[in-house]
């Protein structure tokens, strides 16, 4: 549009004929050629006609420059507009990506255990099967346990301070409330905790991961073995964990972190198949990175550096 202004603008000011006055008046500042003009009187329309012929070059020039410019002009409006559109409509499009995958990961996975308890409600109530009763609790507690996994998964944080706070309490805290669990399978738990780890993190997601980590690592760990739990820093914090349970196949380890990606020799475990992607999750929103190195009947090892 400005373009189209500024070439209308001097199109007016360059159109029509040049008269003999507007000659004339072309001269003024040149004494010389004034004086020139004057003595070639007779040649006056000669010299009228060149000016027109200039002035018509000019106007041709003009327009060039004026298509030229408004054309670049046009396509970097149009770029800049682009680039700011995508970024503008990023976050609309993860948010929506990202409600999609939710509904579809509860759907289908929310559908298998409330099939089951439907299945045995349906079962004659006078029965009083016991063992019926534990199907039902099982799955309940599956059900829980999925619906927490996702809504965590799902959770947005935007605009809230992260506290700073010392993962070296946190840390013996995890480990004391998994004392119970460790001492039901006579599990030996070897720990080396550097004291007084300062770190920028919500406590809640630094539980959330180490809990993860720790729940795998007592689920598929064999009775009377032992955990190794780290929790170091020098420029970066390393927390590492290292069982001597079943292990991963090495051709699933990529996989490790899928949402309800469960290895081939875990299906008889209970679990939900999302803690790993919660731990990868925290790490990433925290800059952090996951290694895994699994060796089949003979453990695995989580290391997390953030």
């Amino acid at each position: 549009t400005l373009g189209s202004l500024l070439y209308q603008a001097n199109t007016v000011r360059f159109g029509g004929e040049v008269s003999s006055n507007e000659l004339q008046d072309l001269v003024q500042e040149s004494p010389a050629v004034a004086e020139y003009l004057e003595d070639q009187k007779d040649y006056e329309a000669h010299f009228i006609t060149i000016a027109n012929l200039t002035k018509e070059d000019q106007q041709r020039a003009l327009g060039q420059a004026l298509t030229i410019t408004t054309a670049i002009v046009l396509v970097f409006v149009g770029f800049i507009s682009f680039i700011i559109a995508r970024y503008l409509l990023k976050p609309v499009e993860e948010a929506y990506a990202s409600q999609e995958r939710f509904m579809q990961d509860a759907a289908h996975e929310l559908r298998n255990p409330l099939a089951a308890i439907d299945i045995a409600l349906s079962t004659r109530a006078e029965d009083k099967d016991p063992e019926l009763i534990d199907i039902i609790k099982r799955q309940n507690n599956r059900l829980v346990g999925i619906v927490e996994d996702l809504l965590f998964l799902e959770r947005r944080r935007i605009g809230e301070e992260v506290p700073i706070t010392n993962i070296s309490t946190l840390m013996e805290d995890v480990l004391e409330d998994l004392r119970p669990s460790m001492n039901n399978k006579k599990l030996k738990l070897n720990r080396e905790i550097q004291p007084e780890i300062m770190m920028r993190i919500d406590p809640t997601d630094f539980v959330q991961l180490a809990k993860n980590v720790l729940d795998n690592a007592l689920k598929y760990s064999r009775h009377g073995k032992s955990i190794k739990v780290s929790l170091s820093t020098n420029g970066k914090t390393i927390l590492m964990v290292k069982d001597q349970g079943i292990g991963i196949p090495q051709d699933e380890l990529k996989q490790i972190g899928d949402r309800f990606f469960r290895a081939s020799n875990a299906a008889d475990r209970p679990g939900t198949g999302l803690g790993v992607a919660i731990v990868n999750k925290i790490l990433n929103s925290y800059g952090g990175t996951l290694e895994i190195d699994s060796q089949i009947d003979k453990g695995t090892t989580v290391k997390m550096i953030i």
